[in-house]
């Protein structure tokens, strides 16, 4: 297709083919005018699709995360590698803890203490914590 006509190789031009044989020009320009008369709402069925598509999409994203959310007194493991810029080596623990939840900073952060009642400085985010089972 070039530009909605259909190409003629030039082999075509000179040995009879059907296409050759059946072209009408009076067919193809009313076909073209039909084509170009449905363009526009081709163009609103596409923005349609387009904007389904788009609120679809992050819902299926979603629905393979799994949502953390801790309450206050949840004993928490943290993620080593978050705090510690270098790793030191592949068998070197991932997490560390236990740590408790003193307070929600707000939705999925998270503030807390170590065992033995000392204030951990920074928040963490609920990416970055796993509960703790005994």
């Amino acid at each position: 297709m070039a530009y909605g006509i259909d190409a003629i190789v030039p082999v075509e031009v000179g040995l009879k083919s059907y296409r050759t044989e059946v072209y009408n020009v009076e067919v193809n320009n009313f076909g073209l005018r039909a084509n170009i008369d449905l363009l526009e709402e081709e163009r609103k069925a596409t923005h349609k699709r387009n904007v389904k598509y788009l609120l679809q999409a992050p819902q299926h994203y979603d629905s393979g995360i799994k949502k953390r959310s801790f309450g206050v007194g949840d004993l928490v493991l943290w993620e080593l590698a978050a705090s510690m810029l270098t790793r030191q080596g592949k068998l070197q623990l991932n997490w560390e803890g236990p740590y408790k939840v003193i307070e929600v900073i707000r939705p999925r952060t998270y503030k807390l203490e170590t065992e033995a009642g000392e204030a951990i400085r920074n928040t963490w985010h609920a990416c970055r914590l796993r509960k703790f089972y005994y």
